[in-house]
């Protein structure tokens, strides 16, 4: 079975994180997956690594993991491949594979300039 595993930062604030389970129920009802997991980097639980084992412990051999971040810094160039590395050495066998993350799609960009309007 394939799984999902959207990767956010995570926020000590409870209601900051809403956004992002909102998105993974969109992404669930829409998308082909049969499990839709929220991992965080930060501040929450689960981490990228629990959400990982949960999925293997649910069935899945093969895990996309997409980064819900709008830039390129560390964490996306160090912390996060470290994290499926180690994830690919504790489940011999299941896929992990870590899709690019969505700050540079063009439609952002459409979605800024919509914001820019709604207040000017």
């Amino acid at each position: 079975m394939k799984a999902l595993l959207i990767m956010a930062h995570g926020s000590p604030r409870a209601e900051a994180n809403e956004d992002i389970r909102k998105v993974a129920e969109v992404v669930r009802s829409r998308g082909p997956y049969p499990l839709v997991s929220i991992g965080y980097l930060e501040c929450n639980e689960p981490d990228i690594a629990s959400a990982i084992d949960a999925c293997v412990a649910a069935g899945a051999d093969a895990i996309a993991a997409v980064p819900y971040f709008l830039h390129s810094g560390k964490h996306l160039l160090r912390d996060i491949p470290d994290l499926l590395e180690a994830a690919e050495r504790r489940h011999p066998g299941v896929e992990i594979v870590m899709g690019d993350y969505i700050g540079h799609e063009p439609q952002l960009v459409q979605v800024l300039l919509d914001r820019v309007r709604a207040i000017s």
